[in-house]
Parts: C-alpha cells; sequence; structure tokens
C-alpha cells in the first residue's frame, strides 16, 4: 500500500471532482438496479464522450447543469453520499494484493492491525505464565516478566475487542455508502481508547474474586476494548456521585443565604410600604385641614426625594 494520503480522493478543481462523482454515482446507482432519467444520461455521455466537432469548451457542461445533476443523482443514491461512492470506485480501479482486505484503506489497515492482534494473542496464550492460577495476574502483587507477559496478553485482548468494535461500525457505514475518509482519524482515536479502557478494567477490577474461570482478566480487557464509552460513562458517574458529596453542603448553604436574602429583601420592602402608607395619610390630614399649599409641596417634595433614595 502506499504511505502517501490513500485513505482520501486526491484534491481537484471543483468541476472536475463534481464531474467524477456524477460519473460514480451514475455507475453505482446502475448496479444498484436504480432508474436514472435520461436527460443525466446525456449529460454523463457529454462528459465522458464528448460531441464530435465540438470544441472542447463546447463538449462538457456548464457549472449549472451538473449542479442539476450531482443533485439529481445524489437523490437517487440515498442515503449512499457522492464522496463515498467516488471512493470506493477510485478504490475498485486500484490493483493490488491487500485489496481483499477491504475496500478502503482504513479498512486494510484497521484488518492489519486486528490480524497482528490476534496473532500476538494466540503466540502468547502458549506461554505457561498465562495457565496458572487466575489469581497471580494482580499486578499489585506480582512482579517480573510473567506479568509483564500477562500484561501484553491483556493489551492483545483489549486490542482485538477495539479492533472489531471500529471494524463492525466502519463496515456498516461502508455497506451503505456513508463512510466518510475525514472521520478517519477518529476511529484510531476509539481505538486507542479501547485499549486503554480494556488495559483499566483488567487491571482494576478484581473480577478473580468473584469467578474462578481463567479467562476473566482477558474477558475484561476485550470487554473494555469493545466498548470504551461504556467505562467513561461509569466513570464519569463515579466523579459526579462523589463530587455531589462535596458540594452538597455548599449548596445548602448558598440556598440558606438565599433565602435568607429574600426574607430580608421582603422585610424592607413591607416596612417601606408603611412609611409610605403613613406619608401619604399626614398629606391627606393637611389637605383636609386646609394647610397653606407651600406646606403641602414641601412635604411632597421631601416624600418624592425619600421614594428616590429608597429606589437608589
Amino acid at each position: 500500500m502506499k504511505q502517501s494520503n490513500e485513505s482520501q480522493c486526491p484534491a481537484l478543481p471543483l468541476k472536475e471532482q463534481m464531474e467524477q462523482e456524477c460519473i460514480a454515482m451514475a455507475k453505482h446507482a446502475y448496479a444498484s438496479g436504480c432508474s436514472v432519467p435520461a436527460n443525466v444520461v446525456q449529460v454523463l455521455e457529454t462528459i465522458t464522450t464528448g460531441k464530435p466537432g465540438a470544441d472542447k469548451e463546447e463538449q462538457m457542461p456548464g457549472m449549472k447543469d451538473l449542479n442539476i445533476i450531482h443533485a439529481r443523482l445524489s437523490r437517487i443514491i440515498s442515503p449512499a453520499k457522492p464522496r463515498t461512492i467516488l471512493l470506493l470506485d477510485t478504490e475498485a480501479r486500484k490493483k493490488g494484493y491487500f485489496k481483499v482486505l477491504g475496500p478502503v484503506p482504513f479498512i486494510r489497515r484497521m484488518v492489519l492491525a486486528s490480524v497482528t492482534a490476534l496473532l500476538l494473542f494466540l503466540l502468547i496464550s502458549l506461554s505457561p505464565d498465562i495457565n496458572d492460577d487466575p489469581k497471580a495476574w494482580d499486578m499489585f502483587n506480582h512482579t517480573g516478566m510473567r506479568l509483564l507477559v500477562k500484561e501484553f496478553f491483556l493489551l492483545c485482548a483489549a486490542a482485538l475487542g477495539a479492533s472489531f468494535t471500529a471494524l463492525f461500525t466502519a463496515n456498516r457505514y461502508i455497506v451503505r455508502g456513508t463512510f466518510d475518509p475525514k472521520y478517519e482519524s477518529s476511529y484510531w482515536i476509539r481505538f486507542i481508547l479501547g485499549v486503554i479502557a480494556g488495559m483499566i478494567m483488567a487491571s482494576l477490577i478484581p473480577i478473580e474474586n468473584y469467578m474462578e474461570a481463567d479467562f476473566g482478566k482477558p474477558l475484561l480487557a476485550m470487554l473494555g476494548g469493545f466498548s470504551a464509552n461504556m467505562l467513561y460513562q461509569v466513570i464519569n458517574r463515579l466523579v459526579e456521585t462523589v463530587g455531589s458529596l462535596f458540594k452538597g453542603d455548599t449548596r445548602d448553604a448558598a440556598e440558606a443565604n438565599e433565602e435568607k436574602l429574600k426574607a430580608q429583601i421582603a422585610g424592607d420592602h413591607t416596612k417601606n410600604q408603611f412609611n409610605l402608607a403613613a406619608d401619604l395619610m399626614k398629606i391627606q390630614d393637611l389637605v383636609q385641614a386646609d394647610t397653606r399649599p407651600e406646606e403641602i409641596k414641601k412635604m411632597i417634595s421631601g416624600l418624592t426625594r425619600k421614594l428616590t433614595d429608597t429606589e437608589e
């Protein structure tokens, strides 16, 4: 396999890329038994063969026609994606011994990784260090080369589980025609996370205390590699649970302070209302007693200043 970026289609001008995607989608549609409109076929024939006697620029359809044809073919092959169909068509026309391992470079690399992990798993299982007491797998009570062999065995088991789920997920997208090579790095990240999760589960969970079977630790490693997301959710839930024990007192204190502040504000508001009512009653008495307007205005001005100061 080439060491260059073979997992992605080469960078092409927009028009040329649309032309190649249209041709690849038409091939896929015909191979799948889909009906392709006649006007689409005519444009595709122009792209592939050209019109006799016409200039090269006149032979090729414009971007507007390509856009219409591309959109119609995309609807015909849906849910498959044009980029995926073009990648599969490009890879199908390549030659090489490794094509038997998968239709796209990523699948071939992941198959090689899984086969390598499987061979190492089988070879290490021949060691007599693997067949002794299951309780001798404890990394905290044993040292030396025997423990290293067992840890490497668990690493291979975790890699098997991680490669299994990666291949299963990627194959599902390839069958549907929705595999996108730009997400290849996310598959490798999941693979590494699966290996780490498998090692964590196999090394830290004392399954030998609950079952006497010799395959307890390798089983945990394989399950951890297969479902790294499950281990993440478990650890995250534990962190939230432990954190809530320390946040409880702080939250209660904050709620108590908030309630105290609300009660204080309500008391001040009630007191201000009583004072306002008393001042208004005084003004009413002055009006009824035929007090001079200047005194009434002076009292109203004082009440206005008091209300303004209270709001500020």
